[in-house]
């Protein structure tokens, strides 16, 4: 886990032009539109700067994130690889957006109800 704190550190000095109110992100946020047709993953984004990615088969990948002004990063550590992942969100804070690595079309998250 040391790579990938070294990297998470890089994000938060990346990201850090001021303190930014992040607990709307906090929670659940599940796949809602995927142009690829991908089985539903669903983000969960906890307080203490944790996020896994839960798969549609229940494979739960942990990470870390950091919410930028216009953006949140996020690194997962799979099989010993650290992924990088930037989803950008609206300004209601409603939807998260991912730009997909093999076509480059945008998979949307929304959060879920409480």
């Amino acid at each position: 886990m040391g790579r990938a704190a070294a990297i998470l550190a890089g994000l938060l000095l990346a990201g850090s032009a001021g303190a930014i109110d992040a607990d709307w992100i906090v929670g659940r946020w599940v796949l809602v539109h995927d142009p690829e047709g991908r089985p539903a993953d669903a983000l969960e984004f906890f307080a203490d700067g944790d996020v896994e990615n839960v798969w549609a088969d229940g494979t739960r990948v942990r990470g870390f994130y950091v919410v930028a002004p216009d953006m949140v990063k996020a690194v997962f550590t799979r099989n010993g690889r650290d992924v990088i992942t930037v989803f950008h969100y609206d300004a209601a804070h409603t939807e998260l957006r991912i730009v997909t690595s093999r076509t480059g079309r945008e998979s949307v998250y929304r959060k879920a109800p409480r």
